[in-house]
């Protein structure tokens, strides 16, 4: 019996990178935004449903699909998945994790070289501006490298590893504070350190947000933290906006507490018109750099995260178990 499958990736993500579920397989796309109404309906008695990372699946659904076996998120993030409703009635939901890891690692180390070298401002500015008064300008700001800096990362997951070992010949010095260390032997390879939160916030020259979204999470850097960092501090989040308070961090850009941020992520997403970082005064959006949350969004890393995907159905189809489980 051909097995059906609910998916909020569009079909021509999966033309574009060649990757296929079995053709005898029935799929029903479900295109965002969509209501819970909408999603209950496409699953109906299906067992499967494969969603974006950014796309919701409440606790509604899994009271109205008791045929539901596994929930698969495309990327790494499940946060937008009820996990404990999923749980309750006995669905899997599973996640990517690690799949855009160099991917988003990548990012993280470019975001920190804007936020000293500010590039992609001086872009903007001498395509509508004079040559040598940007020159000038630069010259009297002042151009930081990153050679000597301390980079402190909050959260050493998968894709903080990568990062710190693009960073090994930098001539950095790099800490981290995680309430699950690595062992000795990896610090010992990654060449890091342990500091406390409270200690790595005061005393590194970069801020990089590596955390999930979890209650003790959510605007874990904020007002308190911006005041006590270094007024030459940086910060870069490519994990999730919700980990930094938004209008502390946009306070704190105006008031030049701290030197610059690189974001590959907000919140909410889509961002409003008003969200408080789009709408600054000229000095503070001068110390600020936006990407609208493609860290991971690698053709490399969707190969991946589309193959493992499809490669989990097929395990639960064998009665095997899936990889990357997090509700167990």
């Amino acid at each position: 019996m051909a097995k059906k499958i609910v998916s909020t990736v569009l079909q021509s993500r999966f033309d574009k990178y060649g990757i296929h579920f079995p053709e005898d397989w029935e799929i029903t796309y479900l295109e965002a935004p969509y209501t819970d109404e909408d999603m209950i309906k496409a699953i109906g008695d299906k067992e499967y449903l494969l969603v974006n990372a950014t796309h919701r699946v409440s606790k509604e659904v899994f009271d109205a699909c008791p045929n539901l076996k596994l929930v698969q998120s495309e990327g790494v993030a499940f946060n937008m998945i009820d996990v404990n409703a999923a749980k309750e009635k006995g669905v899997l939901v599973a996640n990517n994790r690690g799949a855009n890891a160099d991917a988003v690692a990548e990012a993280t180390v470019a975001l920190m070289l804007e936020c000293f070298r500010t590039m992609s401002y001086y872009d903007s500015r001498l395509k509508s501006e004079p040559f040598v008064d940007v020159k000038n300008y630069a010259l009297a700001k002042g151009v930081h490298e990153i050679r000597g800096k301390h980079i402190g990362f909050v959260g050493m997951g998968a894709i903080a590893k990568e990062a710190a070992k693009r960073l090994q010949n930098w001539k950095v010095k790099i800490s981290y504070y995680d309430t699950f260390r690595p062992t000795p032997e990896q610090e010992k390879e990654l060449n890091i350190e342990y500091l406390p939160f409270d200690e790595l916030v005061k005393e590194c020259d970069v801020i990089s947000m590596h955390v999930p979204v979890f209650p003790e999470t959510v605007g874990m850097l904020g007002e308190e933290q911006f005041k006590v960092m270094k007024k030459t501090a940086v910060v870069v989040n490519t994990a999730r906006g919700e980990v930094i308070d938004q209008a502390a961090l946009a306070k704190a850009l105006e008031a030049g507490q701290i030197a610059h941020a690189g974001l590959d992520v907000l919140s909410p997403e889509p961002v409003p018109a008003d969200h408080p970082l789009l709408n600054m005064s000229p000095e503070g959006a001068a110390r600020l750099t936006l990407t609208p949350h493609t860290g991971g969004m690698t053709d490399e890393a969707f190969i991946t995260m589309l193959t493992v995907a499809v490669d989990n159905f097929e395990r639960m189809e064998k009665g095997e178990e899936p990889i990357n489980v997090v509700n167990r």
